[in-house]
């Protein structure tokens, strides 16, 4: 069994930093969920905005995802690169993010039906959860895994993504980018004017779809143009890692709605910083948080099971009645995050890792046809 702890990637290239990126996006998102599932409004007598404000690594994960699935085809369409085959575009998505994702719902799924007992409303909702249409049927998160409405938003975009990227076509460069910065401001304005819900974004069947977040993706597009074309002539300077502090101070700290509109021009500062700073990219470069960041989608989708089941020991303790109220919080931090760690890496090195392998149906059909041919021997 192969242990590496690095993600594999499809065309062989790695870029650490972008997994360095999925580390501070994974880890926002982790440390929302620890504290929201903590009860913390009833812990402290509210929500401190700090804490509200780490759900946005979701945007931040939408922006990557628009620049790693944008990168080909900018680079196809801009630089003459290896022209994007859709079939085999469409096939690396189901075959890459399949088998984690139907695992850890069916997993889901079991463990509530041996405490409901209800197999047609769970039967109904997993057959929903599986086609990714949950939120546009229900027109609310998922009961089976509440985290895998924003991943219904991914995929709505894997599909819109090589119409969105002739985006690439239109010259001159100014005009494309210009174009796309306009569209991503634009947006996140008439999304607060006309989806509801739009702020936090997850109360309404729209803002449960990709038109209430297309921003984030085409910030990812602006980001893989520039990559693709202009980014080696980007001067590395101390003057991006400034630039990077205030943007990242802007990610977190803005109120939600100037934050809707305003993450995604602030991410594509923010982002550029991680490659081109001279301080940044020696913290997302740090072995340890690229490898913790390649495993993001498996700590992603297991995360909140285990929160659930340390939520559970620390109850059975009555830890709350024994400590103050932000002891409790560290505490539970403390014990569920090295958890939560532990168990993201198990499932990615035996379920996600391997499904990184491109060829792994092929190579597990020829496993399976050799087995079949020694038993027919024997």
């Amino acid at each position: 069994m192969n242990l590496s702890l690095r993600r594999i990637t499809s065309g062989g290239s790695y870029i650490p930093e972008i997994d360095g990126l999925r580390f501070v996006a994974i880890a926002s998102v982790v440390i929302y969920h620890t504290y929201v599932q903590t009860d913390v409004r009833v812990v402290l007598g509210g929500m401190p905005f700090w804490i509200e404000h780490l759900r946005r690594g979701v945007e931040l994960f939408f922006i990557i995802s628009g620049f790693i699935l944008g990168l080909p085809f900018a680079k196809q369409y801009l630089a003459g690169g290896k022209q994007v085959r859709i079939g085999a575009y469409f096939l690396r998505r189901l075959t890459r993010l399949e088998p984690p994702y139907i695992l850890i719902l069916c997993i889901r799924a079991a463990g509530l039906l041996a405490a409901t007992h209800a197999l047609g409303y769970i039967a109904t909702h997993l057959l929903a959860n599986i086609l990714y249409v949950h939120s546009l049927w229900y027109g609310y998160a998922s009961v089976i895994h509440f985290v895998t409405w924003s991943l219904e938003i991914e995929v709505q975009f894997y599909c819109l993504a090589p119409l969105l990227a002739m985006i690439f076509l239109l010259r001159p460069a100014w005009m494309r980018r210009l174009l796309l910065l306009i569209a991503i401001i634009a947006m996140g304005y008439a999304q607060l004017a006309w989806i509801p819900g739009a702020v936090p974004g997850v109360y309404s069947r729209v803002g449960l779809t990709i038109l209430d977040w297309a921003q984030f993706f085409l910030a990812g597009f602006l980001l893989a143009d520039i990559y693709a074309t202009d980014w080696k002539s980007i001067p590395e300077s101390w003057g991006w890692d400034v630039a990077s502090v205030l943007a990242w101070l802007g990610i977190f700290l803005l109120p939600p709605s100037p934050a809707h509109v305003w993450i995604a021009p602030l991410s594509l500062v923010a982002y550029t910083g991680a490659f081109k700073g001279k301080l940044f990219p020696a913290f997302f470069r740090f072995p340890a948080v690229p490898i913790i960041g390649g495993m993001c989608y498996s700590l992603y989708l297991t995360h909140p099971i285990v929160f659930t089941v340390m939520k559970d020991l620390l109850h059975r303790m009555h830890l709350e009645r024994r400590v103050p109220a932000w002891g409790y919080l560290a505490v539970t931090d403390l014990v569920c995050i090295p958890a939560i760690l532990l168990v993201g890496t198990i499932y990615f090195v035996l379920i996600e890792r391997p499904c990184m392998d491109r060829d792994w149906p092929k190579k597990l059909m020829a496993r399976l046809r050799g087995k079949r041919a020694v038993c027919q021997v024997a």
